[in-house]
């Protein structure tokens, strides 16, 4: 099994039929179903899914997406790791060094903790991060 760190917009992709990364996130997400992929999330992740959804399509899609994220979870199929200060201030570094918006330094900083390819549809961080692998 492959372990790697996933950006929100991949769930979010997931879990919304008219995201224009759907089928790619689906690809992501039936990996992690079959055991191919272990999913890291930093505890932003599932926050940003829920606001996001709530938005793009609504309350109780977005109460769909907090059940499922954690029912994956519990299956062990992703692991979420805290915020705490050291990676909190990393994650400023990294987000002045970088340029970038908030929540994608904070999954920046914990890939390079990690040392895991991230998986991400974001292209400011694909462009900027250069000290981390992606998922191809």
């Amino acid at each position: 099994m492959k372990e790697i760190l996933a950006d929100s917009n991949v769930f979010i992709a997931s879990l919304i039929e008219s995201d224009p990364f759907h089928a790619k996130g689906n690809e992501l997400i039936n990996k992690m179903n079959d055991k191919e992929y272990m999913f890291h999330i930093s505890v932003i992740v599932p926050i940003e899914v829920s606001c996001s959804i709530a938005r793009k399509v609504g309350g109780e899609e977005a109460n769909e997406a907090i059940d499922i994220m954690e029912n994956w979870a519990k299956e062990s199929k992703i692991k979420v790791h805290i915020l705490n200060r050291k990676r909190m201030k990393e994650a400023e570094e990294y987000g002045t060094l970088f340029k970038l918006k908030g929540m994608g330094a904070i999954i920046v900083q914990l890939a390079i903790e990690l040392d895991l390819p991230l998986a991400t549809f974001d292209n400011q961080i694909r462009d900027r991060a250069t000290k981390i692998a992606f998922l191809k």
